[in-house]
């Protein structure tokens, strides 16, 4: 029997990264009807392996950015952004995996974590499901304490984290071994901490990150035996 997190890796892989986008010259805009998870700053690479700088955003609307270095490319066609990293654990687990998983921070963000315990609900012969995962996971990407106001934190990273949370949901939706998620509860965090007395945050993994809390329960279908 394969381990329900591997379900939800499994979610996670097949989530699309690609976008679609028209270049106006004279605006030097790239228009995209659905910017999904991007957000100014970050890095994306057309489909010929150049990568730009975002430097501005209209979600769901527009895209500017620069080639990285002194190339004269424009974005236009097929482009894509970083694949979200997921991880699984508790807390204390999480954060030493995810602390060494790579040195480079933009390697391992935006990041989808599974926090366990996972607790499953499981059918009998007569039932057409398979199990009811009940899930919590996180959708975080970094933030800037020293620069951004809540309003900054909310509209810089919350909103694109809102957004991969639904880019997630659509997987789950196209995959036929799954029931498309009617309900779900979500929180966003301006800052992905714990508000001590004094109103410091104390980051509960070693990064600087706002986002999603996510619950809501995962049904499987039974799949036809083959043995």
């Amino acid at each position: 029997m394969i381990e329900a997190s591997e379900y939800i890796k499994g979610l996670v892989s097949d989530i699309d990264n690609s976008l679609t986008g028209k270049y106006d010259s004279s605006s030097q805009k790239t228009f995209v009807c659905n910017t999904k998870w991007a957000r100014k700053g970050k890095l994306i690479t057309d489909s010929s392996g150049v990568v730009f700088k975002i430097s501005e955003i209209v979600y769901d609307s527009y895209i500017k950015a620069e080639p990285i270095g002194n190339g004269s490319e424009v974005l236009d066609g097929v482009f894509y952004l970083q694949e979200p990293f997921f991880i699984t654990g508790t807390k204390l687990a999480t954060n030493q995996e995810w602390t060494i998983a790579d040195s480079n921070l933009n390697n391992k963000l935006p990041l989808i974590w599974l926090l366990e315990i996972i607790s499953e609900t499981g059918y009998g012969k007569n039932y057409a499901i398979e199990k009811e995962i009940e899930t919590k996971l996180f959708f975080l990407d970094e933030t800037d304490p020293g620069q951004y106001y809540t309003k900054d934190h909310r509209e810089q990273v919350v909103i694109p984290m809102q957004k991969l949370m639904h880019e997630f949901f659509d997987q789950i939706e196209k995959n036929r071994k799954y029931k498309a998620v009617d309900t779900f509860r979500y929180k966003t965090f301006s800052r992905f901490g714990v508000e001590q007395e004094k109103g410091t945050i104390q980051n509960i993994l070693n990064a600087n990150l706002s986002g999603v809390a996510l619950d809501f329960t995962l049904t499987r279908y039974k799949e036809n035996c083959k043995c």
